[in-house]
């Protein structure tokens, strides 16, 4: 959440449960990040990294995205967003 709400794009290496439905949205749906791949070893090389972070750097496309990704979750937690919203029917079912 951090990495979106400062509109940094994700490097993502999933390896077990919610990672993997993670690594979807962030690199497919929404596409604000690349996946590592690792080879038939299961080992990702340190040339690998080096490549994948300067595509990921150098695409425009995914930089726009993330910035789009932090202005859309700045809109959500701002007084009328959606999550700031949720949270306060939240606090008041608490209290009641």
């Amino acid at each position: 959440m951090e990495s979106t709400c400062m509109g940094v794009p994700f490097l993502c290496w999933p390896h077990l449960g919610d990672q993997l439905d993670n690594k979807i949205f962030i690199c497919d749906i929404w596409k604000v990040g690349l996946e590592l791949n690792t080879d038939q070893n299961g080992f990702v090389s340190r040339h690998r990294i080096e490549t994948k972070i300067e595509n990921l750097l150098g695409d425009d496309g995914i930089k726009a995205n993330a910035v789009r990704m932090k202005e859309m979750a700045g809109k959500g937690i701002s007084q009328g967003g959606s999550s700031f919203n949720n949270f306060e029917t939240f606090v008041e079912a608490l209290q009641n």
